[in-house]
């Protein structure tokens, strides 16, 4: 399973208003020069968070975007499954129709996909973005 770049980019500039923003609006312009990500391409991962309500846009000469919660509440796992939707090794984890295995009926390796995703989300969503702040302050990387 591999995520995708809107993935990584989603949770970095919003890392990046966790540690930056301090509930002040912080336009993609900013965040773009600040962490060399694509302003272009911030502005459409920028829409689909502000659609799943993780951002809010603030109007105005001083306008941008804001945490629609505090860095504690917002966890990883929200933000991934924001723009990923589901979170799998493996589609049968989610649709079993989508099964083309002769075994479907007694598959034991789809009890360990279902692990797999099920310890991965769980990780994920025990991270917030406070738990990324306090790590990058504390100088701990990973």
């Amino acid at each position: 399973m591999k995520l995708s770049t809107k993935s990584r980019y989603a949770v970095e500039a919003l890392f990046y208003m966790a540690l930056n923003a301090k509930e002040q609006p912080v336009s993609i312009a900013d965040i773009a020069r600040a962490t060399s990500l694509s302003a272009k391409y911030l502005e459409q991962i920028f829409l689909i968070l502000r659609r799943k309500g993780i951002l809010r846009a603030v109007r105005g000469s001083r306008g941008g975007f804001i945490l629609a919660a505090l860095p504690e509440e917002i966890t990883v796992g929200q933000i991934v499954r924001a723009i990923e939707t589901h979170v799998v090794p493996v589609v049968c984890v989610t649709d079993l129709s989508q099964c083309r295995s002769r075994i479907r009926d007694r598959c034991v390796t789809r009890a360990l996909w279902i692990r797999m995703a099920k310890a991965l989300n769980d990780h994920m969503d025990s991270i917030t973005l406070a738990t990324l702040r306090a790590a990058y302050e504390g100088g701990q990387n990973g």
